[in-house]
């Protein structure tokens, strides 16, 4: 017994050593692995495209090609709405300048009322923050890496390219690759619905990040801020980031809104409603609906994951954080060492689901009793169902996995 108790902590030793030392050479890797796991995600986005035209029974070349035209025509859209954006965005950079020394008086003439402020200093002077220099900075930053930018796309567009024309060969492959072994067909079927899951929430967060950036533009339109544009594009990337991104444009639009209209409140008042109502209605009402808990990821690792992902790879990675680790669940989950990992990672709704239904089987079981129509084996089949309800979780798992597990 103890022999076997010093190997499985060995094994979980040599584990969670191995995702250490994979993690470390992921991040040094980052100029070789962000352009390919980039393409993977563009791939994943027009995957469902092309079967949808190979099952019209479009030749798969011409697919390819529509396919591959369609990404550069929205690649090149976005390249010129970013570019008109940054050119409006440095034409009113010094009037933002004057604007936030304003705010600044006005802050520190109503802070002078109830804080003694030396002669001389001023409210963002006390910060200790150069927002000057930081803007710049952050200016300049942008037009320097705008040339690596356009490095990792180029990679990507080659790399997609590639992956869409290997297509209709790669599950092929992995049956012949594995056909001496029984785990075969659970490779095959685990890669499809990685591509299947990663495919439908790349879609599904593309759509709800789309009508976020929309609406927001429209709403900086109604208002009369400056670059409307700005907000758009900020609130349909960041939204790709769980959680954070959204708290981020907001505030970020809000604050831009009170530098621009200080001291009238009103057009900062309507914004901050908006931009929280879209939100609130897109990312906690619709999105989750859509989404249908399909990745079945518990929140804290995600956000765990946001912080992990981020440091590796930077923004990048706090982009494709959800997905990525949602492809980690799905490997995990079938191989049996590291099921735990796929278990603490779910969200565990089927957990949830399991228990509703045992309470149900037992308010059942007590009225039948009372009723005089009880069975002791329904309520032994209670209370076996109640003990083995801690014992499941909703992982995400192929189907011959999955029907594994319930023959047993």
């Amino acid at each position: 017994m103890e022999e076997t108790h010093t190997e499985s902590k060995g094994s979980v030793a040599l584990i969670i050593l191995t995702i250490i030392v994979v993690l470390a050479a992921m991040k040094v890797c980052q100029s070789v692995m962000v352009p390919i796991v980039l393409a993977m995600f563009v791939y994943f986005l027009l995957g469902p495209l092309l079967d949808r035209m190979d099952h019209a029974h479009i030749p798969h070349f011409i697919g390819v090609v529509i396919c591959f035209l369609l990404m550069i025509v929205i690649m090149g859209f976005s390249f010129w709405i970013v570019y008109q954006t940054v050119s409006m965005l440095v034409g009113v950079v010094p009037t933002y300048v004057d604007k936030v020394d304003a705010l600044d008086k006005m802050l520190t003439s109503w802070l002078s009322k109830y804080v003694d402020i030396p002669t001389g200093s001023s409210f963002l002077s006390m910060m200790p923050i150069q927002w000057k220099s930081i803007l710049m900075n952050g200016l300049t930053t942008v037009s320097s890496q705008a040339i690596g930018v356009v490095k990792v796309l180029v990679l990507v567009i080659l790399y997609v390219l590639f992956l869409l024309l290997e297509r209709p060969m790669f599950v092929p492959k992995l049956y012949m690759a594995f056909a001496g072994s029984s785990h075969g067909p659970m490779v095959a079927m685990m890669s499809q619905r990685i591509s299947r899951q990663v495919s439908k929430y790349l879609q599904l967060k593309a759509v709800i990040s789309f009508l976020t950036g929309l609406l927001f533009y429209l709403t900086a339109v109604v208002a009369g801020m400056d670059v409307p544009m700005l907000y758009g594009i900020l609130a349909f990337v960041f939204n790709f980031i769980p959680s954070i991104g959204s708290i981020i444009v907001t505030v970020l639009t809000i604050l831009m809104c009170i530098v621009q209209f200080a001291p009238v409140w009103s057009p900062v008042i309507f914004v901050g409603i908006m931009t929280l109502s879209i939100e609130m209605v897109l990312g906690n009402i619709i999105d989750p609906k859509l989404q249908g808990g399909q990745l079945n990821l518990s929140p804290v690792f995600i956000l765990i994951s946001l912080a992990i992902w981020g440091y590796i790879w930077g923004i990048v990675g706090m982009f494709i954080a959800v997905p990525l680790t949602c492809c980690c669940e799905i490997l995990c989950a079938n191989i049996k060492g590291l099921q735990p990992i796929a278990i603490i990672l779910s969200g565990g709704t089927s957990v949830k689901r399991q228990s509703e239904q045992q309470k149900a089987m037992r308010k059942k079981a007590k009225k039948e009793q009372k009723a005089g129509e009880s069975d002791a084996s329904a309520m032994a089949q209670a209370e076996e169902e109640e003990a083995k309800g801690t014992q499941n979780s909703d992982v995400i798992l192929p189907d011959s996995f999955a029907n594994k597990d319930k023959k047993r």
